[in-house]
């Protein structure tokens, strides 16, 4: 591993967050602020666009339009048919003495090439003073529309003067944002697939650009496949067209980090007999030191119990043993660079199979009583139970065992005549002894 490549990749990978995190929803409106002046407004309209202190606002860098007896705003969009939108503006009544004490607008959307209404609203404001209120119109466009773009004008409803409404941010949007779907983290030539996620299943062409050193630079697949040749930050993108225009284009920041110092290709364990066995394969090792084993009995907190020397080789098959009485552990490696950093293997999760243990009972068939003996290393509880010969548990009880041979009696005075199995298990090590004895 390179020095510092591990900070660098996290650094990469939270950048790419961060970039995800603050990408802007798809506003299908051009010049939706009035930032470039009238750019995107016209269809026979004429558009006014002045700082907001003009019309009385208190922000000289917020550029907004007015709607009055002589402007109006007319843009075409390009939409996918099979969508539901939302149509969102800030408006304020113009607070002047020559303004309408109710100024009304209609607004406006229509088919194209089908020339359906698809809204047709009108909007009253009678504010007396400058005071924007966001207004919000859901309208949908039929997945068999012939629309493949709509018109959305907005004109003054009541006034043949030149005091009216003012409006700002207007911007279309379709309810279910589509996006790029696909890894945010990527490693080195390692294959990795892409998507539109809500995307229209006909009717729609991709462009795809794959970012720097991409093995695949371009496709028109709606389901790409790619791979980097070089680590650092790319960018994405895709254009989604109709056969009439430009829908929509999304992007996606890929973090794409080197080669790592080991490639993990198996990791597995197993308990028995109280002793655990790990053994775990390796590839494309470069500068590794060591492993470090650590094993927890509640999978958060991990203790260090071994420790294997690296292979010479680039690929190479490794193994451990431990005793290990718990009934589970999780283990996983901690895998050391020659300069110290380090990274983790996945955390595998075994169980203890436990291992059988000699006990003896006498008499073999009882009366009242009968007496087990066996020996256990530590103090230890554990569950005797009794059951018929149908399975079914006819005693159960808990008894401690202690250090050394332990000799105890059990009363079955109250059993049936007949067959019976007696089983011991030892808690927490996997113990189990078992002996059949016959009641009389």
């Amino acid at each position: 591993m390179k020095q510092n490549s591990t900070l660098a990749t996290v650094a990469l990978i939270i950048t790419s967050i961060l970039l995800s995190l603050y990408s802007p929803a798809q506003n299908l409106i051009t010049n939706s602020n009035f930032s470039n002046g009238a750019t995107g407004w016209n269809g026979g309209c004429i558009v006014e666009i002045h700082p907001e202190p003009v019309y009385g606002g208190p922000n000289a860098s917020n550029y907004v339009t007015e709607i009055d007896g002589e402007t109006c705003l007319d843009q075409n969009v390009c939409i996918m048919p099979g969508f539901t939108y939302q149509l969102t503006f800030r408006a304020t009544r113009r607070a002047d003495a020559n303004t309408p004490s109710t100024a009304s607008i209609s607004i406006k959307v229509r088919g194209n090439n089908s020339n359906t209404n698809y809204l047709n609203q009108a909007k009253g404001f009678n504010n007396t003073t400058f005071n924007w209120t966001t207004q919000s119109y859901t309208f949908t466009v039929p997945a068999n529309s012939s629309d493949k773009t709509i018109n959305i004008h907005i004109k003054d409803n009541n006034n043949s003067g030149t005091f009216g409404v003012l409006l700002d941010d207007i911007e279309l949007h379709p309810q279910t944002d589509m996006a790029i779907n696909g890894a945010s983290s990527a490693v080195l030539n390692a294959t990795y697939n892409y998507s539109v996620s809500n995307g229209p299943s006909s009717g729609i062409t991709y462009n795809w650009s794959m970012g720097a050193d991409a093995s695949t630079a371009t496709s028109t697949s709606a389901t790409p496949s790619t791979k980097w040749t070089s680590a650092g930050n790319k960018i994405m993108s895709v254009v989604i067209s109709n056969s009439s225009c430009v829908v929509a284009t999304l992007t996606k920041n890929i973090s794409v980090a080197g080669a790592l110092p080991v490639t993990f290709t198996s990791f597995t364990g197993v308990i028995k007999d109280n002793k655990a066995a790990l053994s775990w394969s390796t590839t494309n090792e470069v500068n590794n030191s060591y492993f470090i084993i650590e094993r927890s009995i509640n999978g958060r907190n991990f203790d260090s119990v071994g420790r294997v020397q690296a292979g010479s080789n680039s690929a190479n098959n490794y193994s451990f043993s431990e005793i290990n009485n718990n009934s589970s552990s999780y283990y996983r490696l901690k895998q050391v660079d020659l300069n110290g950093t380090f990274i983790y293997s996945a955390v595998i999760t075994l169980k203890n199979a436990g291992s059988s243990r000699e006990m003896t009972i006498y008499p073999a068939q009882a009366v009242t009583t009968i007496q087990y003996v066996i020996a256990n290393e530590v103090q230890a509880t554990a569950t005797v139970q009794v059951f018929n010969m149908a399975g079914q548990p006819v005693i159960s009880q808990k008894e401690v065992l202690s250090t050394g041979l332990n000799n105890r009696s059990l009363n079955v005075s109250h059993l049936a005549a007949g067959a019976y199995i007696l089983k011991l298990q030892i808690a927490g090590t996997g113990v189990t002894a078992v002996k059949k004895f016959q009641k009389i």
